[in-house]
């Protein structure tokens, strides 16, 4: 075989293998969480993985971060100032995570940090934690999903996946 013939092929090789693979791989779709707010709309933007016959909220550890989704951090975009119980959120875009304070009590935490990749949290850029009520669902969500659902004066963040539900009520700024 030529030379030339064998760096071409050996060229070609390089490049139309990842590129087939890289088409083969299946990602994550993304999902958007949608509510009205003043004169615009709060979203939360997030990665939607699926369970697969896993049980992932109970692996979190306690003290430990998770993402909200997959592959990009999940941001919370909001054009109003947000209350949740006695805490303030001020309009403007966050980097979302759920936190297992202690066994079985989650807390849903504000990062001042976007655009970042869902494995780089930076602590040092938490600025709100709020807690969050678990329920248990009747069956299970199979694909991780978060809805903002309206409610007097504000709405409802919920996150569904597996058999757990986690809720935090807030309220529109006045």
């Amino acid at each position: 075989m030529p030379r030339n013939f064998k760096k071409a092929l050996g060229l070609l090789v390089c490049v139309v293998l990842p590129v087939s693979c890289f088409a083969q791989m299946k990602m994550a779709p993304r999902g958007k969480a949608e509510l009205n707010a003043g004169t615009g709309s709060m979203t939360v933007d997030y990665g939607r993985p699926e369970l697969k016959g896993r049980d992932m909220l109970s692996q979190l550890p306690a003290g430990q971060f998770w993402r909200m989704g997959v592959n990009q951090a999940s941001v919370l975009t909001t054009p109003v100032d947000l209350t949740f119980g006695s805490t303030k959120i001020p309009k403007g875009g966050y980097s979302i995570w759920l936190k297992l304070a202690v066994p079985d009590k989650f807390e849903l935490v504000f990062n001042s940090q976007t655009g970042q990749w869902g494995t780089q949290h930076d602590a040092t850029k938490d600025v709100f934690q709020v807690p969050m009520k678990k329920e248990a669902l009747p069956s299970s969500v199979e694909i991780f999903t978060i809805e903002l659902k309206s409610a007097p004066k504000g709405g409802v963040f919920t996150l569904h996946w597996g058999t757990t539900a986690l809720l935090a009520d807030f309220q529109f700024a006045q």
